[in-house]
């Protein structure tokens, strides 16, 4: 299952940790043409390619939340190691905050409601 909720795409999959079969994810166009993007959850980059479209492979099964670097703060507490986006405290809202938070009630809500839509 593949979810884009801009700046967000969440990759899910049902293949278990168990199974050595792994997942490759060819994804339309959803951010900028090589935009360099960052997996939330394992803080692993990953580019976009010329068109925006993303290509990745999900290995055991293991879920995957991409986001732009830019949208992840730098010497903030999500991957910051990888992040370009405002760099320390600024005065103001940033264009856009993304916390530990945020990434597993939107992680969580995904899963749990799963199945419920129409």
């Amino acid at each position: 299952m593949a979810i884009s909720k801009p700046p967000m795409l969440a990759l899910f999959t049902n293949v278990g940790s168990e199974s050595s079969q792994g997942v490759a994810w060819r994804v339309d166009p959803v951010f900028s043409p090589n935009e360099p993007l960052v997996d939330v959850l394992t803080c692993t980059k990953v580019m976009a390619d010329a068109q925006g479209g993303v290509t990745v492979a999900s290995q055991y099964g293991m879920p995957q939340v991409l986001m732009p670097a830019a949208s992840l703060r730098q010497g903030g507490t999500v991957c910051p190691s990888v992040a370009t986006g405002i760099r320390a405290k600024s005065a103001g809202l940033p264009g856009v905050r993304v916390t530990w938070a945020v990434v597993t009630a939107s992680a969580l809500f995904f899963v749990l409601c799963r199945g419920r839509w129409v």
